[in-house]
């Protein structure tokens, strides 16, 4: 018998795509799967038609459940699909994107096969004027620290819900976050942090729409990131010790985007910078004994150390 999958689908605004969503994962080669729309709506007069368009789906294929509430943000959306779950298996899909028909049926062949609690797929990034995928590989077998490292050295997947298959059981005591927008970061880090075995094939499966007018695409608050980022290296260090230094080397690019910034907005101080400065300074040498570092990288460094003031104009021409 199939393993049931519970699709969580995340949906605030988002009338343009959310036909091309749905009928996605209707169209599902696997079919043991729940599809739970969550529906923010303001109630104010400036919601649009999602909620009518959900309910109209889950009339026609009785695997369709719909929850409406008050819009307060992705992490309590999400939080209350997790509450209506009945799989065995969580998958997360954005309401302004869509997948392949093969997406879940990859996502849990993998996970079956491989004996893994989490199973990871690549993703095509959608632009107005172009599809990109990403580079195919082989089939990998990572244990927690292989994880932890990948992310830590950005050479795979990142912190999203979305391009993955949870078992369920991996969500038992964990919430997102419901304040700010980074509240992937904080429950995905500390699941992906905890894991023992994660099954990783870069084959796009998952179709992520880059929207400059999403709340979800936007920038959010670089000192938020750099909050995000450092509760995630908190939790590798203990687990993993061996990763304390990459852990430092990673955090570098955080405490320099926000310097770079402050310069940009016009509120850059030295004493606003100090602790970024600090920082950059502490970790900055086993970054820079890397015969891989690339050029900018390097002359960052040494401008946030050094001159950080110049560093704004290596911002400006770079953006």
């Amino acid at each position: 018998m199939q393993a049931k999958i519970s699709v969580i689908v995340i949906i605030y605004k988002v009338e343009p795509y959310l036909r091309e969503c749905i009928e996605s994962l209707i169209r599902q080669t696997y079919t043991n799967i729940e599809i739970i729309l969550v529906v923010g709506e303001k109630g104010d007069g400036t919601d649009d038609k999602s909620l009518e368009i959900a309910e109209a789906y889950a009339a026609e294929d009785k695997r369709i459940k719909v929850i409406s509430c008050e819009a307060a943000g992705t992490g309590d959306a999400r939080n209350k699909g997790l509450a209506a779950v009945t799989g065995d298996f969580i998958a997360f899909v954005d309401g302004d994107d869509y997948v392949e028909e093969k997406f879940i049926e990859k996502l849990y062949e993998n996970i079956d096969f491989h004996g893994a609690e989490i199973s990871v797929c690549g993703k095509y990034s959608e632009y107005p004027d172009k599809s990109l995928a990403d580079e195919g590989h082989s089939v990998r077998d990572l244990n927690g620290e292989a994880v932890c490292r990948m992310i830590l050295e950005k050479n795979g997947f990142f912190f999203h819900c979305w391009d993955k298959l949870f078992k369920a059981e991996l969500f038992e005591g964990h919430k997102f976050p419901t304040e700010g927008q980074l509240e992937d970061r904080y429950t995905i880090g500390r699941i992906l942090s905890e894991t023992e075995s994660v099954v990783y094939d870069s084959t796009p499966l998952y179709h992520y729409r880059v929207r400059t007018d999403s709340i979800s695409r936007t920038d959010v608050d670089s000192e938020q990131n750099t909050k995000a980022d450092e509760y995630f290296c908190t939790l590798v260090e203990k687990r993993y010790p061996s990763l304390k230094a990459l852990c430092g080397e990673f955090l570098i690019y955080d405490h320099i985007t926000c310097i770079q910034n402050m310069l940009l907005a016009g509120t850059y101080s030295e004493a606003m910078a100090k602790a970024h400065r600090t920082y950059v300074k502490a970790h900055a040498r086993s970054l820079l004994s890397k015969d891989n570092l690339d050029r900018n990288t390097r002359i960052k460094i040494y401008l946030t150390i050094y001159c950080p003031r110049l560093l704004k104009l290596v911002t400006r021409k770079n953006r």
